[in-house]
């Protein structure tokens, strides 16, 4: 999730009024109108507080008054916001904890800069009027509105549940009032320092051509699909001597019957999207020309060309409006965003934080790779987590949370830098010397020389000169990385080594400590259950909040791939989740309600893969646990024990016609 909210920053105020009106999110609305204006809450700018805040932007070292303050209820506000449109987007649900700490830090991050940009209209006299707001709103209004009465039916709906169209006019001036008002300023303000001119548009279109042809080039096509060439070919001779025109036969002959009856008519396609065979003919077909037989898995395709876009040159790009519009539209974005990266620093513009944890999750977000900086902030949140060893009675579960996710990226640090080391260790007693000194730039020129030999060239000899220079090439970069960290020899490696599995189990063990804290708080939590499973897979508690994760997964792939695909795709988790209800059971550890609870996974996937088997197994089982567990526990069992008989029975009917029919 955890770049989605960049990734669809602009479509968010659109999905939330449109969704509004169109009846889909009846609460958007007013929850964006609070989120986007915290002056309107039960706040108001006079006695808004600096302590309130989440952070102030300074500039030089000096606090920046209000409205350069980054309000929480305005924070609180918008993730609330995003998390219900992300639910309705992807039909899931937001992780309590992980999720809404990083979409906090997100959204921090996005006003912060639309901050900045405010304060550079502000100083540059780029601030729109308050007429020019008003027209803009009203004109929005006017669209929407008119958008709305299209439906006739959800309008009156609209009418009934808010009285009146002055109302819902007043619910969207409302609502817009924030986001008019910032896309004027950016608008602004982006022409001010990004402008862009068709040269900056040539210059990009030239440096990336083949992929904006890729992105951007499509034709228009019919086609006709046949079962076999010879048919194909004579329907083309009938259709190129004017026996029948090419949408007759689309609509009486076309096996594609989702457009046989409109001229067998695709549309618009662009690069990737049909087979190969298909989408080479169509792009390198003339307007008008009937292409084919074109064969790919469907069948075999007779194409007409109807029209097309494509690019020869990169001056071609200016010939279409729409396309030259998107490619400068991005050449502008580009410059923007390297503009406010400028500026910001230039300027220096600083955060001073009034909430602690989103301080250090910006922090974590800053300190990248560095290790340094993350055991710094890992000793830091030690201070906050624990008291002594164990957790302390105090602490708020946003700080075990970001301790985790510190300590996490650490130890993947970690393990990365221990690969390279058990590579380095490893090569360094049998990697060819004289390879090594040839250096890493020869050894890859070299590598790619053999490699294209070996294409017609099997022997044994070449694969094993292969072999060596691809060592020597894994020993040159682990040793490129470790020299980076000041490790030279394989002395100091084996140091690093020992005190990087130290570390490492020490932050193990701490981590337990936490995750087994926010799991009894956190139960619910996905990432809660997943990392603490890895950590601690013989308590019997995950190990069932885990296969029962695991169950849901398999049931979503289920709902599209069907019951009987999982098998061929999911056997190690099928078989993990069995594992784990066997072992959780068989745990002498375990407590009755926790036995009890892994066989009704047991069976939930049981149902779902039709093992009825093994579901008379657990059936027995639970009887033996708990025979009160099921009121109907007797006649469950009877009920699976005569399906299986049942099923026995078939088969055996199905055996003897089959050996009859044999000896016959």
């Amino acid at each position: 999730m955890n770049n989605w909210f960049k990734k669809h920053e602009r479509l968010i105020t659109i999905i939330v009024i449109a969704g509004f009106l169109a009846g889909i999110v009846w609460w958007s609305v007013a929850t964006y109108v609070s989120s986007r204006n915290p002056a309107t809450t039960s706040q108001n700018r006079d006695t808004l507080r600096k302590e309130d805040s989440v952070l102030v932007i300074t500039k030089d070292g000096i606090d920046l008054d209000y409205p350069y303050w980054i309000m929480k209820s305005e924070v609180d506000n918008i993730t609330q916001q995003q998390a219900q449109i992300y639910q309705q987007y992807y039909g899931q649900q937001l992780d309590p904890i992980f999720d809404y700490l990083t979409l906090d830090n997100q959204v921090v991050d996005l006003l912060f800069d639309e901050k900045i940009v405010r304060y550079y209209a502000e100083q540059n006299d780029l601030l729109p009027s308050k007429e020019e707001v008003n027209n803009q709103i009203n004109t929005q209004v006017d669209q929407y509105i008119s958008q709305y009465k299209s439906d006739e039916s959800n309008w009156d709906n609209m009418l009934q549940y808010y009285g009146s169209e002055q109302n819902i006019r007043n619910i969207l001036i409302s609502s817009l009032q924030q986001t008019v008002e910032t896309d004027l300023i950016n608008s602004a303000v982006k022409d001010a320092v990004a402008p862009t001119s068709r040269e900056d548009a040539l210059a990009y279109i030239e440096q990336n051509f083949e992929s904006i042809k890729n992105d951007y080039e499509e034709v228009r096509v019919q086609h006709i699909l046949l079962s076999d060439e010879a048919t194909a070919n004579n329907l083309k001779e009938e259709i190129e001597t004017g026996e029948i025109t090419f949408e007759d036969a689309a609509s009486l002959y076309s096996k594609d019957t989702s457009n046989a009856t409109n001229s067998g008519e695709i549309g618009w396609i662009k690069h990737g999207q049909y087979e190969k065979s298909f989408e080479d003919a169509a792009f390198n077909g003339q307007v008008g020309e009937i292409i084919g037989p074109v064969q790919t898995s469907e069948g075999f395709h007779l194409i007409r060309v109807l029209d097309k876009k494509i690019f020869e040159h990169p001056e071609d790009v200016f010939l279409y409006d729409d396309v030259y519009a998107q490619v400068r539209n991005t050449v502008q974005d580009q410059k923007y965003d390297n503009w406010l990266s400028n500026y910001k620093e230039s300027e220096n513009f600083g955060r001073n934080y009034y909430d602690t944890k989103l301080m250090y999750m910006y922090e974590l977000t800053k300190a990248g790779t560095d290790v340094e900086r993350l055991e710094e902030l890992a000793k830091e949140l030690e201070s906050i987590v624990f008291e002594g060893n164990e957790i302390s009675m105090e602490v708020d579960s946003d700080y075990l949370a970001v301790y985790t996710m510190v300590v996490s990226q650490l130890m993947g640090l970690y393990n990365e830098q221990t690969t390279s080391i058990n590579q380095y260790l490893s090569l360094s007693e049998f990697v060819d010397p004289d390879i090594v000194s040839l250096g890493l730039d020869a050894i890859n020129d070299k590598l790619e020389e053999l490699n294209a030999q070996s294409t017609t060239d099997v022997s044994t000899s070449l694969s094993g000169e292969i072999s060596k220079y691809q060592d020597a090439q894994s020993y040159l970069s682990s040793k490129e990385a470790l020299e980076a960290l000041g490790v030279s020899t394989t002395e100091d490696a084996s140091v690093m080594r020992a005190e990087l599995q130290t570390k490492s189990q020490d932050y193990t063990e701490k981590l337990k400590k936490v995750l087994a804290d926010l799991y009894a708080q956190y139960p619910s939590s996905n990432t809660v259950v997943q990392l603490y499973y890895q950590l601690n897979p013989q308590d019997p508690k995950v190990k069932v909040s885990y296969s029962k994760l695991q169950l849901d997964q398999l049931k979503q792939y289920a709902s599209y791939l069907g019951s009987q695909y999982l098998f061929s795709y999911f056997q190690q988790q099928i078989t993990e989740i069995l594992v784990n209800v066997q072992t959780v059971v068989d745990a002498t550890q375990a407590a009755t309600d926790t036995k009890l609870e892994a066989l009704d996974v047991g069976l939930d996937l049981t149902d779902l893969l039709g093992l009825k088997e093994i579901k008379l197994s657990y059936l027995e089982t639970i009887k033996k646990i708990d025979p009160n567990y099921y009121t109907n526990i007797d006649s469950m069992i009877e009920s699976v024990q005569k399906e299986i008989e049942e099923a026995s029975n078939s088969s055996t009917d199905t055996s003897q016609i089959a050996t009859q029919s044999n000896i016959q």
